[in-house]
């Protein structure tokens, strides 16, 4: 189902890109027409036939994107074997019932649906005397198939990651969620690339003003195209200038369903691995898959330990800083002798210290991902090494930045939220600068400043904060609390579901009564 359907004929043609035509029943304007569209495309191919011995006709697709064998044995010799029962009177609806009963196929005279079919990688049949086109499903999968997640990887649990097939990636969901309450809806959005989007909920469960607004936010994009999620999370983003992110970038399918069932709503585009999901809190980004697959105590523990690399990461150079300038005293005695006596002989003040050293690991950090994979590793960690041991013994920087350095990079790679690290990345220099003027008072500053940023963001009108800021108890024991599973019987209630009961409470009885 398409859902910008409902705009105007105007929209739609501007949408397209494309010079539209009237379908006729003649087959050499419809041919001249659909040509001059497509001149100088020499991937586009046309091959003419006879039906039926006397009826003229054609058939159109992109090589490459179809299979031309498929195409010959299946499709053209069945419509030139010759057939009695026909006559001189052919119709479309006769065509596919009588010659083409096994094939997916679709008869339309709309041009819109016809260049779209093209487009994606179906074959279209134009017959003469005929004012509509048969689109025949052929197309030919040459992505990558399914494997393991690449960047959200899990110890435990499924080990299925979406690919940049759209089609392929809605199975790997159905085939998890069997219900008829699972909606997939539709559109094609981008005037040159035409790009196919999916938004799916589950029916009773989700809120429908979420859907409808990021229905509205889609159908108000009107752009060339979309390389990727990452392109159209900032079209539907709701503070486009905030260094967090707004929605929850995922690809593996188990995460999509478990947030499907809580009440959010997932966006797909075709030719991407990322699902975007919506709404998203600040506490989505520290939370990982790996936890709905482990004991209470352990999923607690590792949560914990995320925030606490959340904030090593955020505030660790800058606290190292403040602490060894202006607030020495919160510095124990012994260590503040040791940290003096490795910064003797280094010429340059912490900040300056500390910058050049969080500089040089985001050029390597960005250089790793650059460098070709059969070195990669190899030249990171000797690159590293050598750097961190020359520095040290240049007199550049203390042995006790490089380990602050390397702690807080290392926190950095513990939140599992991929888009979490250039938020982190970000906002680790403003601390530091803070921390090089004010010291503690700098960085508390700030960090009041910071969270009164996070407070004023909103992801589909739901406050980033949630559930910390507007507290809400319950919320806290169903997100943040791993507890049996009477603990989490409901669902986030500032997702607002229509079905709060996410687990009936004898669910978690051992003994029938």
């Amino acid at each position: 189902m398409l859902f910008n359907k409902g705009l105007n004929k105007d929209k739609k043609e501007k949408t397209t890109g494309d010079e539209l035509f009237e379908l006729s029943s003649s087959l050499e304007k419809n041919k001249l027409n659909l040509e001059n569209l497509f001149k100088n495309c020499d991937d586009f191919v046309r091959r003419d036939f006879i039906i039926n011995r006397n009826r003229r006709a054609c058939i159109y697709y992109f090589d490459n994107m179809v299979s031309s064998e498929n195409i010959s044995r299946f499709i053209l010799e069945k419509l030139m074997e010759p057939d009695t029962d026909m006559g001189m009177i052919i119709t479309a609806e006769k065509i596919k019932n009588k010659f083409l009963p096994s094939h997916e196929v679709k008869i339309t005279k709309e041009t819109v649906e016809i260049l779209k079919a093209i487009y994606d990688g179906d074959c279209i049949i134009l017959v003469d005397g005929i004012d509509k086109a048969l689109i025949i499903n052929v197309r030919i999968s040459k992505g990558r198939l399914v494997g393991d997640p690449l960047i959200e990887v899990s110890a435990i649990g499924p080990q299925e990651g979406f690919v940049e097939d759209i089609y392929l990636n809605i199975a790997l969901l159905r085939k998890r969620i069997k219900t008829s309450r699972y909606k997939i809806e539709f559109c094609t959005k981008g005037r040159i690339t035409k790009n196919t989007f999916a938004i799916m909920y589950i029916e009773g469960i989700t809120n429908p003003s979420f859907v409808q607004e990021l229905k509205e936010r889609v159908n108000r994009i009107d752009t060339d195209g979309f390389i990727d999620s990452g392109h159209l999370r900032r079209f539907i983003s709701d503070n486009k200038l905030t260094p967090f992110p707004q929605e929850i970038i995922t690809e593996r399918p188990d995460r999509c369903v478990n947030h499907l069932l809580e009440g959010r709503v997932v966006v797909m585009i075709d030719g991407s691995p990322f699902a975007l999901i919506y709404p998203s809190v600040f506490i989505d980004l520290i939370k990982s898959a790996d936890e709905a697959y482990m004991s209470y105590y352990m999923a607690m523990f590792l949560l914990s330990l995320r925030f606490v690399a959340f904030l090593i990461s955020t505030f660790g150079a800058a606290l190292y800083i403040a602490m060894t300038v202006f607030n020495p005293g919160m510095i124990p005695t012994q260590l503040l002798i040791t940290i003096a006596s490795s910064r003797a002989g280094v010429p340059f003040p912490a900040f300056l210290e500390a910058f050049i050293m969080e500089f040089t690991f985001e050029i390597l950090r960005e250089a790793n991902i650059r460098i070709p994979k059969p070195i990669g590793p190899s030249i990171s960690i000797v690159g590293g090494l050598v750097i961190g041991q020359s520095v040290v013994q240049a007199g550049i920087v203390s042995q006790a930045m490089i380990i602050v350095v390397a702690l807080t990079a290392i926190s950095s790679f513990a939140v599992p939220g991929y888009t979490t690290n250039p938020a982190l990345r970000l906002i680790r220099f403003p601390f530091m600068i803070a921390a090089s003027f004010l010291g503690m008072y700098g960085i508390i500053s700030l960090l009041v400043v910071l969270l009164i940023h996070m407070a004023s963001i909103r992801s589909v009108g739901v406050p980033y904060l949630s559930p910390i800021a507007p507290i809400n108890i319950k919320d806290i024991q169903n997100t943040l609390l791993h507890g049996p599973p009477s603990f989490q019987k409901y669902r986030p209630s500032y997702l607002e579901p229509l079905n709060p009961v996410h687990t009936a409470p004898h669910s978690s009885k051992n003994t029938p009564e």
